[in-house]
C-alpha cells in the first residue's frame, strides 16, 4: 500500500479523521472571526487623529492576506469533508443517506423518494413549466 504524503513524513494522515477535521474547522472558524474583528479595528483606527496610517495599512494587508488563506483552507476542508461524507454517492445515486432523511418531512416522504429514480433529461423536456408555475402558485 502506498503511504500518503503525511505518512511518508512519519505522521498518520490526520485529515482522514472526521474528529480532526471537525476540530480543524472549528479552529479555522475562530481564526476567521478573530481576523475579521482585527481588520475592523485596524480600519477604524486608521481614521483616528495621530494614527500611523502606513503601519496600520501594512498590518491590515497582512491580516487580509491571512484571512484569504484561512478562507481557502476552509473551502478545501469543506470539500474534503463533503467528499468523505458521501464517498459512494456517485457510485450509488439511488441510495439515500441519513442526511437525506433529515432533509425530508416524514418517513413516508423518505420512503417515497428512496423508491424514485433520478430525474432524467427526458423528464425535464416533458415538463410544462407554465402549468407547473400555475399549480405551484395555486397551492
Amino acid at each position: 500500500m502506498e503511504p500518503s504524503n503525511n505518512e511518508s513524513n512519519g505522521r498518520p494522515d490526520m485529515l482522514s479523521s472526521s474528529e480532526y477535521r471537525a476540530r480543524l474547522m472549528t479552529k479555522l472558524n475562530c481564526l476567521i472571526a478573530v481576523l475579521e474583528v482585527a481588520i475592523g479595528k485596524i480600519s477604524k483606527g486608521m481614521g483616528l487623529p495621530g494614527a500611523n496610517e502606513e503601519r496600520l495599512l501594512k498590518i491590515r494587508t497582512n491580516l487580509e492576506n491571512t484571512l484569504a488563506i484561512c478562507h481557502r483552507a476552509k473551502n478545501t476542508l469543506e470539500k474534503t469533508t463533503n467528499a468523505k461524507a458521501h464517498p459512494t454517492r456517485d457510485a450509488e445515486p439511488n441510495k439515500m443517506t441519513a442526511r437525506d432523511y433529515v432533509e425530508l418531512s416524514s418517513i413516508d416522504e423518505y420512503r417515497k423518494f428512496k423508491r424514485m429514480t433520478p430525474i432524467q433529461n427526458t423528464d425535464m423536456q416533458a415538463i410544462d413549466f407554465d402549468e407547473l408555475a400555475r399549480r405551484l402558485a395555486d397551492s
